[in-house]
């Protein structure tokens, strides 16, 4: 099967070189030949759709619903402990949001077109009886990571994303209007008027450009090989998700939930985040600042660590804060990582040990409460927010 889909991926790759290469006006098979590496696959992957495995059913969330508890977390391992997952059923969230690496789906070889690991993870994650469990009983929105996307730090160059991007679909039920359209993101707003949250979950993989890596060294930088991408074209969102996010924002909201799978304020590492790309991140302070979005809580992933970070944008009334909880069973250290990474957007510890992150919202007294949490429930770290005023 390797031979057959390194095979495959040539094929493809000779394809998309050789489509656009004759000379203006020539007689040319152009119109009918592919012309990306992802359009010569798409024949051989409608044939494997069918194969795709999908999870349990899950409640619907009622779109009146007043929410006043929402659970959080990302990277989690299909083979490792999953008891959390009664743990966070217990502080009985109304819904939950699995923001990325939810399998470890990119471990076989790179250049398996059908990138046969990746739905094994999702078979082996149905087989888990505490997350099917909680599947069956909780209202869950999703989105991605590296992990779940098919290759380690991949972007939209990565020739098996629309592959990867079925398998996501297929797996989690995600709506027609996510599976009319190239990525995985999507919004909703949950509750009445005054009460209303909106969530926007973004696709920082699928359209993203390739980052810029540090010169070979050794030993190897302490905290990551990335550097800015200074180039002006360069996206994270892509120009179609930038203009979606832009009229999402402009819907009525109380508050709003922006899910990225990767941090957005910190600058304290070269891993990925949006500090690889600064005019883009650039960008999405201006688009909140021109909405007069003040009432944004960020929530990312994938550090397998967690902590706290806000910042001042220009412009906003309110500081903007980026809650990161990760990982849900898969955390990279043994307590608090402050040393190892200062940070002075962060406003407390960085804590590499298997959390959740909960959010509170009291109507009422107008404030929402940020609890980070081990994974036996007890809690880490709080910050209580005031973005109704």
């Amino acid at each position: 099967m390797r031979t057959k889909n390194w095979i495959l991926v040539s094929a493809a790759a000779m394809l998309t070189a050789g489509c656009s290469g004759g000379p203006a006006g020539s007689p040319s098979t152009a119109s009918a030949s592919p012309q990306s590496a992802q359009e010569a696959l798409r024949p051989y992957y409608a044939a494997l759709q069918s194969k795709l495995p999908a999870a349990a059913p899950n409640p619907a969330l009622a779109s009146d619903t007043v929410l006043t508890r929402i659970a959080f977390g990302s990277c989690q391992n299909e083979n490792r402990s999953m008891a959390f997952w009664d743990v966070i059923a217990a502080q009985k969230p109304q819904a939950f949001l699995l923001i990325g690496d939810n399998v470890y789906g990119d471990t076989g070889s790179p250049w398996s077109a059908d990138i046969p690991t990746l739905p094994a993870s999702y078979r082996k994650l149905s087989t888990r009886q505490e997350f099917d469990r909680f599947r069956r009983s909780v209202p869950m929105m999703t989105s991605w990571d590296d992990h779940d996307f098919g290759a380690n730090d991949a972007g939209g160059s990565f020739a098996f994303k629309e592959y990867a991007e079925k398998a996501y679909e297929t797996y989690w039920n995600a709506s027609e209007e996510v599976k009319s359209r190239p990525g995985v993101y999507e919004s909703r707003i949950v509750g009445p008027e005054g009460k209303r949250v909106q969530f926007i979950l973004l696709d920082t993989r699928f359209f993203r450009s390739d980052l810029v890596r540090m010169p070979y060294r050794d030993p190897g930088p302490a905290l990551g090989w990335y550097l800015p991408n200074e180039d002006p074209k360069a996206t994270l969102l892509g120009e179609v998700q930038w203009q979606w996010l832009a009229s999402e924002l402009s819907k009525p909201a109380d508050l709003r939930i922006i899910v990225s799978s990767t941090q957005v304020i910190t600058s304290a590492h070269n891993y990925e985040g949006w500090t690889n790309f600064p005019k883009e991140r650039a960008k999405l302070y201006r688009l909140l600042a021109d909405k007069g979005v003040n009432n944004a809580l960020i929530l990312s992933g994938d550090r397998h660590a967690a902590g706290f970070y806000k910042t001042d944008v220009p412009g906003l009334s309110k500081p903007l804060w980026d809650f990161t909880s990760s990982s849900l069973n898969f955390a990279f250290g043994k307590g608090d990582n402050s040393e190892r990474e200062p940070d002075p957007a962060r406003t407390g510890g960085f804590w590499a040990i298997p959390n959740f992150g909960q959010i509170d919202i009291d109507w009422g007294a107008r404030k929402v409460k940020l609890s980070l949490r081990k994974d036996d429930g007890s809690v880490i770290e709080e910050q209580t927010l005031s973005p109704f005023d």
